[in-house]
């Protein structure tokens, strides 16, 4: 069903008039305004407010305010009650048209209970304030405050928000990069700044690369695990909201100077640097501004292998591990991220308000790469890559809260922005051996299984492994590899934001319960688009003296010069781009790491040198076209919600309506178009790619009820329904192909007629406080997916057979495209349990736990080419998080436990009756006991995360006043981290970090005790 913009502008008018006419019998009302403090005049934010006749209630929001609008003239009890602070009761008497301003000032409860009350707010008080929110919140919501995410080494946001109760992380390089909620792919979680949707930096995704973001410039983390009638709808597995730093009552400033080391590769560095500054100006305190920093280098580096698993060609039924070939890998990394936010806001008066929040951070990603190949019975292999990616997220929000007697209105605007630079690729340079050493190594390297019985050490002959005695045949030698081809990067990828929002709402009476009727709507333009260059360049060796014409194919050694190869060149080694640099400790002493290149000695000669690499125009077109795109999304949005207080039960209905148009432009490529086949013309232009467009709109009802029914004051059960929505990649959308250099898998290609995914969510949950203060919650899940997005490898097809052809293959060729199955579903249970014992005797006074397990199940049907149903994508069947903590006096220590279980990374697996072979060595005799592919277990199955278990703990001391000395270590037990395929046994990476250690001092105004 579609629904034209003027239609969708025209319902949105019809919802306004209606509201709006039904407003204007509400003259004559009355309101309350009041803000929520503690002794120390610190807001409360998370309290609860009941307005009684009526059992109206309200929660205090960030600033400790609440508004109650819409009461006829009379005299009212106002309770306030939040955790660890005595219940208090005002009565206010209201005269008809006016407001009242109420200020409640919370006294800490009996002894056992209290609240250690200091300027700046401690973990008791923001324990207490994240436990209000979650109670409070009409949505099933999980907090992290800023004291939580601070207490252990959480280098990012996506760091500290795997802590939260099921969610489970994507990693790279030993940090989280991306959020899996609730067992599902990180594209279906949405992402917010101060409620503002914001872009990702990389062109090719949805989701946002929160490794971008430093965890300490937010103050708290929110996580929305059901939708409400007035948020974004993108948010099927969850929706993340960053909130960002306000002026409090009191003077704010913090500051933190950090280093840190590792003991990998020689030994790596890191430092950190941050402040937090602000305060509220005024007699009356009606002006607020606070402003943070953060510069955080992190020099890591890590040890990988990359074997490739496959069937057992001596008999394809074994399920003894064997692997045709093993890629030993050396990265050094150095990363680096900045930024900062900025606050304001504006009391004209207790019923009128302006806000603006401002972030910008920025995340430069560099690294090397140098790998080394050992095949079994084939040519090794040398090259290397140096990456210079640069992301950065802003965003800007300016809005407005206005309450009146009758009625509140909120509105803002935001513009965002991400980019990368250096978007197209890796630079680098890849090496071919001589042919003496591709010959000796063909004859010679055979695969002999693990190390000492490990299956995770695979090992080939001796000589394979360490350098031979003879250097002519030294695969570790650089002498003995010659360039090949040079590649390069330039452009970006970005996209821009604009937002627009504005909602009205107003208390009436239904009976003698209070109602809260509430409408609004949203626009939001999305632009998104990759401009990038990235060329490729083909290494000519002299020609012809030194050409090799092995399998009577020219060029084969050195180098293929191709058309390109006109001019004699001199012979070069990669011992002429040796560096200094060596890692005589890689992976243990298991392999050997050999001679590594300088990127800079080759970047030197090359621009000293250009005719030695000539431009390879078919490759550098193919790759850089295909990626290049722009693309539109627009997305208008009207909603109608209404929330019911009953004596115990809050109930909330709502419904949203959003209208998508999605305008996408590419490029077509056809690497073999022209009068030669080679995407040239004959007067040396390319022709080989052609402008395409992809156009879609489409609009979606999206209901939802949320119940929350109070059994007793301290326990609550919590029942939601409500339908999501999340939409494909932008860069899907274009109908593209690009090649991906490897074999059966030839290319990456678009989804122009991709759907988005829809769900139906179940929630039920049961909430209970506890004393002294804290919260556990028990909860049963169930999404029922349609048109679940998947990456999958299939049958490669038009414009992708060019690529096929290229690389030799006439049959069996492979892409990898985002596809809709037909259905899905994802169930799961949670648990998660918050508490301070400070109603323990003595020194037990001062403990604290944070802990959560979840378990989840899923099941994926319509893939192509299975008859099986697996689970989805980032589903992690079990996962938990434990953080007990200590504080005493002047001392505190943390430590997390955090497990993540294996989950899908990717499908590839076939059934027998397929007919496509994914591994290199496909059963020849296939039958149903033993397949093409072998077992769904076995190594040419689906590939997983492995497990990962990681410890972090942090201990600190205050040394005066507010200076406290702190120290991290970060992942003591380096656990493993990398991908296999079927089972354990058949892995494809396995990577390890070693430990960080880091120590700092940090000093925060106003918090000795």
């Amino acid at each position: 069903m579609r629904l034209s913009r003027c239609a969708m502008q025209q319902w949105l008018a019809l919802v306004a008039a209606c509201a709006c006419g039904t407003l204007y019998g509400q003259t004559q009302k009355a309101s309350i305004n009041g803000t929520v403090t503690d002794a120390s005049r610190a807001v409360v934010p998370g309290a609860r407010v009941v307005v009684t006749p009526g059992n109206i209630v309200a929660t205090t929001n960030q600033s400790g305010e609440f508004s109650v609008t819409g009461l006829a003239a009379g005299t009212y009890a106002v309770s306030v009650t939040s955790t660890g602070f005595a219940p208090l009761t005002e009565s206010v008497t209201l005269t008809a048209g006016q407001a009242t301003t109420l200020s409640a000032m919370l006294q800490v409860g009996s002894a056992n209970e209290q609240v250690i009350v200091t300027a700046q707010a401690g973990p008791e008080q923001t324990m207490t304030q994240a436990v209000n929110e979650e109670i409070t919140s009409a949505n099933i919501l999980n907090v992290m405050p800023e004291t939580e995410i601070l207490s252990l080494p959480n280098a990012n946001v996506a760091d500290a928000a795997g802590r939260l109760p099921n969610v489970t992380v994507q990693r790279d390089e030993g940090e989280a990069v991306y959020v899996q909620v609730r067992g599902l792919d990180p594209r279906l979680t949405n992402t917010t700044i101060d409620g503002v949707t914001i872009p990702s930096p990389e062109t090719s995704v949805r989701q946002v690369l929160l490794a971008t973001i430093p965890a300490d410039m937010v103050s708290s983390i929110a996580l929305n695990k059901t939708l409400s009638a007035n948020q974004d709808a993108d948010g099927i597995g969850g929706s993340l909201d960053l909130i960002t730093k306000m002026a409090g009552e009191a003077p704010t400033f913090t500051g933190i100077s950090t280093l840190g080391y590792s003991p990998i590769m020689n030994g790596r560095y890191m430092g950190l640097a941050g402040f937090t500054l602000g305060q509220r100006f005024g007699a009356s305190k009606r002006f607020g501004a606070i402003a943070s920093a953060s510069y955080d280098y992190n020099g890591r580096g890590y040890n990988d292998i990359e074997p490739g698993p496959d069937l057992n060609p001596n008999n394809y039924t074994s399920s003894t591990p064997y692997f045709d070939d093993i890629t030993l890998r050396e990265y050094r990394t150095q990363r680096l991220r900045w930024g900062g936010t900025m606050g304001a806001d504006y009391k004209f008066n207790d019923h009128n308000s302006l806000a603006s929040h401002f972030i910008l951070s920025d995340f430069k990603d560099w690294g090397d790469k140098w790998t080394y190949t050992i095949n079994t019975l084939g040519k090794p292999g040398f090259k290397y890559s140096i990456r210079h990616p640069d992301f950065m997220i802003g965003s800007l929000s300016l809005d407005g809260n206005h309450t009146f007697t009758n009625k509140w209105i909120t509105w803002g605007t935001a513009v965002s922005r991400a980019r990368e630079l250096d978007a197209g690729g890796n630079p680098g340079l890849d090496f071919t051996p001589t042919s003496a050493l591709k010959s000796w190594a063909s004859a010679n390297c055979n695969f002999v299984g693990g190390l000492n019985g490990d299956p995770y050490r695979p090992q080939w002959s001796g000589p394979c492994m360490t350098p031979n005695t003879d250097q002519t045949l030294n695969i570790y030698n650089l002498a003995n590899y010659a360039p090949n081809q040079y590649n390069t990067s330039t452009g970006s990828g970005s996209q821009l934001n604009l937002q627009e929002w504005g909602a009205m709402g107003f208390n009436y009476h239904l009976g003698g319960y209070s109602a809260t009727l509430e409408f609004g709507g949203e626009f939001r333009n999305a632009h998104k688009g990759q401009n990038a260059y990235t060329p490729t360049y083909d290494y000519c060796p002299q020609y012809p003296s030194v050409q090799s014409t092995e399998s009577g194919v020219p060029g084969e050694y050195p180098g293929d010069p191709g058309a390109n190869c006109t001019t004699p060149s001199p012979g070069l080694t990669g011992e002429m781009f040796a560096s200094g640099f060596a890692d005589p400790k890689y992976y243990d002493g298991t392999y050997h790491m050999g001679q590594m290149t300088d990127h800079y000695k080759v970047d030197n000669y090359f621009a000293t040198n250009p005719n030695v690499f000539p431009l390879d125009i078919n490759a550098t077109q193919s790759s850089s076209d295909s990626a290049n795109f722009d693309l539109i999304e627009r997305i208008s949005a009207g909603y109608l919600m209404n929330t019911i207080q009953f004596s115990r039960l809050r109930l909330q209905t709502g419904l949203r309506m959003e209208w998508t148009h999605e305008y996408a432009a590419g490029f077509l490529v056809n690497a073999s178009a022209g009068p030669n086949g080679d995407g040239i013309d004959n007067n040396g232009n390319w022709i080989g790619s052609s402008p395409t467009t992809n156009i879609q709109s489409y609009w979606d009802p999206l209901p939802s009820v949320q119940a929350r029914f109070a059994i007793t004051s301290s326990t609550a059960i919590r029942a939601v329904y409500a339908r999501g929505i999340s939409r494909p990649n932008q860069y899907d959308l274009v109908p593209y192909a690009s090649p991906t250099g490897n074999t059966p898998v030839v290319a990456d290609i678009g989804s122009p007629t991709e759907l988005p995914t829809h769900a139906n969510n179940y929630d039920l949950l049961v909430e209970h406080q506890l004393k002294p203060f804290g919260l556990i919650e028990v909860g049963y899940y169930y999404k029922q997916l349609t048109n679940p997005i998947v990456a999958s490898n299939v049958p490669c097809t038009g414009s992708c057979t060019i690529f096929a052809t290229e690389d030799g293959l006439t049959s069996g060729a492979l892409a990898t495209q985002n596809i809709n199955g037909s259905s899905a579903y994802v169930s799961g249970f949670e648990l998660s349990w918050q508490q301070r014992f400070s109603n323990l005797p003595g020194g037990f006074s001062r403990l604290g736990m944070m802990a959560n397990y979840s378990y989840n199940a899923s099941q994926i049907n319509g893939l192509p080419d299975r008859d099986d149903s697996p689970a989805l994508v980032g589903t992690a069947r079990n996962a938990y998080n434990i953080e007990p903590g200590y504080e005493l006096n002047r001392f505190s220590v943390n430590m997390g436990i955090t497990y993540n279980g294996p989950n899908i990374y990717a499908y590839q697996y076939y059934s027998t009756d397929s007919g496509l072979a994914e591994c290199g060595n496909p059963n020849p005799n296939p039958t149903a006991s033993a397949p093409l592919n072998g077992p769904i277990n076995g190594p040419c199955g689906d590939n997983y995360f492995y497990p990962h278990t990681q410890i972090d703990a942090q201990m600190s001391g205050r040394l005066w006043r507010g200076l406290r000395l702190q120290v991290d270590g970060l992942d003591l037990n380096n656990e493993v981290f990398g991908f296999y395929n079927g089972s354990p046994q058949y892995m494809t990476q396995r990577e390890y970090y070693k430990p960080t250690y880091s120590a700092s001092l940090r000093w925060t105004s106003g918090a000795e005790r």
